[in-house]
Order: C-alpha cells, then sequence, then structure tokens
C-alpha cells in the first residue's frame, strides 16, 4: 500500500509534464508520467493510479479515447480520471459516442470526474486534486 497517492500525469509535452510533475510532488503525491494515450492505458493498467491527469490532443491514442478504454476496463475502471487540457472541448474523438455540451458536463459524461484547463493557475488545480483525492 502507498503511504501517499499516486498520481499519472499524461501529456506529450515534456515541458508542461515537468512543471505540473513538479509541483504534485512538491504537494506531497506519488507522480508518474505518460507521453500518449496508448501509454496511460498501460501505466493505469499496471501501477492502478489514484488520479490520472489526462490531455487530450496527443499522438498515439488521444486523451478522449484513453479515458474511454480506461474506463471501459474492468481492471481500471474505478481509477479516478481528469482531463487536464488547452482544449476547451474533450471530444476530438469519441469511438462513436455522440456527446455535446460544456467541457466539465462532456468529461463527466465521459466519466471523468473533472476537467482542468492548463491555463488555470496550477495552485488552485492542485487545491481541486486534493479534493479529488479526498472522496
Amino acid at each position: 500500500m502507498r503511504n501517499s497517492p499516486l498520481i499519472l500525469i499524461v501529456d506529450d509535452d515534456p515541458g508542461f509534464l515537468e512543471i505540473v510533475s513538479t509541483k504534485m510532488k512538491r504537494n506531497g503525491f506519488l507522480v508518474a508520467e505518460a507521453h500518449d494515450g496508448k501509454e496511460a492505458i498501460e501505466k493505469a493498467v499496471n501501477l492502478k493510479p489514484d488520479l490520472i491527469l489526462m490531455d487530450v490532443n496527443m499522438p498515439n491514442e488521444n486523451g478522449t479515447e484513453a479515458v474511454i478504454d480506461i474506463l471501459e476496463n474492468p481492471e481500471t475502471k474505478n481509477i479516478k480520471v481528469a482531463f487536464l487540457t488547452n482544449q476547451s472541448e474533450p471530444w476530438p474523438a469519441f469511438k462513436g459516442k455522440e456527446i455535446k455540451g460544456e467541457a466539465a458536463e462532456v468529461a463527466k459524461e465521459l466519466g471523468a470526474v473533472d476537467f482542468f484547463n492548463k491555463t488555470d493557475d496550477i495552485d488552485k488545480t492542485t487545491e481541486r486534486v486534493k479534493e479529488i483525492l479526498k472522496k
């Protein structure tokens, strides 16, 4: 059993990944990183993180597809996932699902617990992450 929650941060931008990882570590979280949706799915299965922060627009498998795959897999379906992206909407791909609405509503309809924009204040995002992990 882990002493601190494990957060899997998924982003194809190494600079942004480093910033978010450093911030989460400084707030007492364990951190794992993935650089695309395919790697995120593999790490979700192997690591069983407490929370995944998922970018949307990435190579191989985008974040929306990866979230759907993670939440439909019996091994990973109970992992909390939140989008962390510059996209205003988390739906460049839906695997046939037609979903419309505000970003936070769409994220929740996909099974995510929240939707953060990369331009949000990182301290506020960190506080919301803490709240998510208390639930």
